[in-house]
């Protein structure tokens, strides 16, 4: 055998193998095997030469296979003992004595050796496990994060730069109220002019809150807050300067708007918070109070109770200026954006402090003004910073690189004529200037300049807005020329007051009006239409003169032009002149496009497959939607989310529109992607106008929505009684219900409407229909995406919190959403009016013979509820007409027992006096 397997070397136990030689010798001999083959432990009765083998085989695998690094004291004898005796066995009685003195023996050195090494081994291997765990985990994170690597690295840096800055943060009661407001709120909008402090606010409690756990997302556009939710993670969302930083931006808007519904899951999210900074003339704009979730909770920086106070302010000028602090006179402590000042001192010393402070922008336009006054290369850095601004602020660095383009040369050597240097300056040599000026005017972040500050921009914008105004005019960004001039007979009262807007006098107001056809014929054509001057009627009227002027095949080129501008992900994108005109309802311009373009398609539509006459039906411009319907529009067409015109305009309460459209017999029935036909806007929203006049076409009333929510159920639920009036004419199906079980007489019990509630009871409505179970609703919803668990128990909260019922309000408010939902879930009509506290529905449901002590699963009857909140009218009516004291909930609970643990001491008295009087009644 020697020969055959070419051994060589001393036989030593360090390099035996007892697998392999046991494989040989059950191979090569004659051995008997055990009666389980060699594979498993022999039965301890069998002691022959192959059982011993296969049992040392079989405890060898174990030991050099464990499924832990330890044995048990047990394990370890019975396993020795096994060995032992089978090596005697094999070995003969010599083995004996050097089993015993092996089994006590301390580890030689070659052992202990050995046992180190395995327990380094064992310690690299268990670093090198945690560290494939943690990279695993980065790996996952970043597979499962939706923001792309470069804006993910884009937004740290950036929250690494607050920290920085978060240093020289100063506590006010402001900041302290906003932090306080989200541990109540998932949604805050700070409020304030330009410098007040809005941003390093709410900068400063994202902060915190990542501290907390919380996830910091930058919004840079709307549809980015709906792109990076990840629904149960803990975000905070930042939005700077919402819907414009300086007016208010109606594109911006009406991005927002379209994203309400997302909006609205993510405040419903108890994991997400929304922080919002915004100015307040763009919150206080009409046009914003549409975005109802950014209206929830303001925080306006400068009302009484939170503007700074005098002893904050005098923190801030300790932190930023010091000593220098002295040189302030008192007056200048008056100012708003008082914070402001004090960080832009901070960074250019240089000024003088107390002139600063008391004439802050002055010091500003004086400085600029002895630059120009220096020569050229004062004027270089004036005509640098001169093109930050007509970039609107966004001058990207990559602008200065590469050949000068002929549009690049353009605009530098105007801007050069305008400050007074060399028309042939380079493109380096400005970019040369504006570096210097980093850090006193300008910043520069991911390859971006900009001023140091919004307020600054404001300043330089109007400064040389007035300098140079025709080369604004001429190379301003649009949006520049859209928002920041206003045509001098514009002004009133509400852009006077507006900080550093442009004056537009007539000797400028031609070329103006040029520029805005210029961009007009480029496909710019919601910017030129949402202009600012636009909405004055005396503006279009001077811009239609100017367009009449062109060739008429020009007028139909510009009528027919389709904006390029606005992103594919934008909901106004594909925007047309007729479009974009019906959405503000300037029936001047509609006109002006369908005279000179008579086979105008009024058809065409955004790329949602927004209209013109759905836009017009849903602003309810009545005027507009008269001049298309003489077009022959296709009355029913919609936009992608299947609403057609005439749910638009049910939907928003604009009956004259819903008249016009019924004239030309469109389908009544049709109902968006979520089943919500136009009667059922109109029962939902209360315009009982509208449902008259959709009743006259006979709809199909019974229509349901995706949650099975009729017309009926949603006028019940509103309190709509006139409404319910006329559906009732109509028969519809009175005990329909809703995903969650909730039917009509449900919740005109809840809302405690008696007229309602008698109307239903007298055309039969089912007393027995109750509020699907908890885990019945929760199922459903795990169907429904749209409406997380989360969102419905809010709703449930906030319905029981609101009602009419100071005592209900009071008692709910201390709850929680989970308790809200156990109320709710399983109850029937005469439950939920007990709860309610609604004695005038109890009465209605009894006397049409109602099961006063009908039970929830739990046992809960309608008893129960009247003695837990306190509602000592409706508790003695039950009892008088029957209700049973002595019925238990699950959890062993009588009623008694629920109005002694709520402290009703009255109450208490009430069900025991009347316990005694049952107990005196004869059987």
């Amino acid at each position: 055998m020697s020969i055959a397997l070419n051994v060589t070397g001393v036989p030593d136990s360090k390099t035996f193998d007892v697998t392999l030689i046991i494989c040989l010798i059950r191979n090569l001999t004659s051995i008997i095997s055990p009666i389980n083959g060699f594979d498993s432990l022999p039965l301890q009765a069998e002691t022959t030469s192959g059982s011993d083998l296969a049992r040392i085989k079989w405890y060898r695998n174990k030991l050099a296979h464990p499924d832990s690094n330890t044995i048990d004291r047990a394990h370890f004898n019975t396993a020795w003992g096994d060995i032992s005796d089978a090596v005697v066995r094999l070995g003969g009685p010599t083995m004996y004595q050097e089993c015993q003195e092996l089994k006590v023996n301390s580890l030689d050195q070659s052992n202990q050796e050995n046992v180190l090494e395995i327990k380094q081994a064992l310690e690299e291997l268990r670093q090198t496990t945690e560290n494939l765990g943690t990279k695993l985990s980065k790996v996952e994170e970043i597979l499962d994060d939706p923001i792309p690597p470069n804006i993910r690295d884009q937004i740290k840096k950036q929250i690494e730069d607050w920290k920085k800055t978060d240093k020289m943060f100063v506590s006010t009661r402001a900041s302290d109220y906003v932090m306080k407001c989200l541990q109540d709120k998932s949604c805050v909008t700070l409020t304030a002019p330009s410098g007040v402090g809005k941003t390093f606010i709410s900068k400063h409690t994202a902060l915190v809150l990542q501290k907390e756990g919380y996830k910091i997302i930058l919004v840079y556009s709307p549809k980015d807050i709906r792109d990076f939710y990840q629904p149960g993670k803990q975000t905070v969302f930042i939005v700077d300067d919402i819907c414009g930083n300086f007016t208010a931006n109606r594109q911006q808007i009406d991005d927002w708007k379209q994203l309400l519904p997302v909006i609205n899951t993510i405040i419903a999210d108890k994991c997400c918070k929304i922080i919002v900074s915004c100015r307040l003339q763009v919150y206080k704009d009409e046009k914003f109070n549409i975005l109802l979730p950014f209206k929830s909770c303001e925080c306006n920086l400068v009302s009484d109770k939170l503007c700074l106070t005098s002893i904050e302010k005098q923190n801030i000028a300790k932190t930023y200026i010091g000593t220098s602090m002295q040189y302030i006179d008192e007056f200048s402590y008056n100012w708003d954006f008082f914070p402001l000042l004090c960080s832009l001192y901070h960074k250019n010393k240089k000024i003088d402090v107390k002139e600063f402070f008391k004439s802050p922008f002055g010091v500003y336009k004086d400085e600029l003004d002895k630059l120009s006054e220096h020569g050229d290369e004062g004027n270089y850095k004036v005509c640098s910073l001169a093109l930050c601004v007509l970039f609107n602020n966004q001058l990207k660095e990559n602008w200065f690189q590469g050949k000068m383009t002929d549009e690049q040369r353009h605009i530098i050597e105007d801007t050069c004529d305008a400050c007074y240097i060399n028309r042939s300056t380079s493109k380096a040599k400005l970019k040369k200037e504006l570096d210097t000026l980093n850090g006193t005017y300008i910043c520069k972040q991911n390859g971006i300049y900009s001023t140091i500050h919004d307020k600054l921009f404001d300043f330089l914008a109007h400064y040389f807005g007035q300098k140079m105004i025709e080369c604004f005019i001429d190379y301003g960004d649009s949006d520049l020329v859209r928002e920041r001039f206003i045509w001098e007979k514009l002004l009133d009262k509400k852009t006077s007051n507006i900080d550093f807007i442009i004056k537009l006098s007539d000797d400028y107001l031609e070329s103006y009006l040029q520029r805005l056809i210029k961009d007009w014929f480029s496909g710019k054509v919601t910017v030129v239409i949402k202009n600012t001057n636009m909405q004055m009627s005396l503006f279009r009227q001077k811009l239609l003169e100017q367009l009449k002027h062109l060739d008429l095949s020009k007028q139909v080129e510009l009528v027919n032009t389709k904006d390029i501008v606005v992103p594919k992900e934008s909901h106004n994108s594909g925007n047309t002149p007729l479009i974009v005109a019906c959405c503000d309802g300037y029936t001047d311009m509609v006109q002006w496009m369908l005279h000179v373009c008579f086979d105008l398609n009024v058809d065409q539509c955004r790329d949602n497959g927004a209209a013109g006459l759905f836009i017009a039906s849903q602003e309810g411009h009545t005027d507009l939607v008269k001049l298309i319907l003489k077009r022959n529009p296709k009355i029913d067409r919609g936009n992608k989310h299947g609403s057609s015109p005439l749910n638009m305009a049910s939907m928003n309460g604009h009956t004259d529109v819903v008249r016009l459209l019924l004239e030309r017999h469109p389908n009544v029935d049709i109902s968006n992607k979520d089943g919500c036909s136009s009667l059922f806007w109109a029962s939902q929203e209360g315009y009982t106008d509208i449902v008259k006049l959709l009743l006259e076409k006979n709809p199909k009333v019974d229509i349901c929505n995706k949650f099975g929510y009729t017309p009926l159920i949603k006028a019940c639920a509103g309190n709509h009684t006139s409404i319910v009036q006329l559906l009732m004419r109509h028969k519809p199906d009175i005990n329909t219900k809703a995903f969650d079980g909730g039917s009509a007489l449900y919740f005109s019990a809840m809302n405690g409407n008696i007229e309602i509630t008698q109307l239903l009871l007298e055309n039969k409505a089912n007393c027995d229909i109750c509020i699907h179970s908890k885990q019945s609703i929760t199922d459903t919803l795990n169907n429904h995406p749209s409406v997380t668990l989360d969102k419905e128990k809010q709703g449930l909260f906030d319905s029981l919190v609101s009602s009419t019922s100071s005592r209900v309000t009071d008692y709910v408010s201390k709850k929680s959403l989970d308790y809200a939902f156990d109320v709710v879930a399983g109850s029937y009509p005469l439950h939920i009016a007990c709860f309610m506290g609604r004695i005038h529905i109890v009465r209605c449901l009894i006397d049409h013979n109602d099961n006063i002590n009908r039970t929830k699963e739990d046992g809960t009857t309608p008893l129960f509820y009247a003695c837990e909140v306190g509602h000592h009218d409706i508790v003695r009516l039950l009892l008088d007409k029957g209700a049973n004291t002595q019925i238990c909930r699950i959890d062993d609970k009588t009623p008694l027992n629920i109005a002694t643990d709520n402290g009703h001491k009255s109450i208490v008295v009430i069900v025991r006096e009347h316990t005694e009087k049952e107990k005196q009644l004869p059987l």
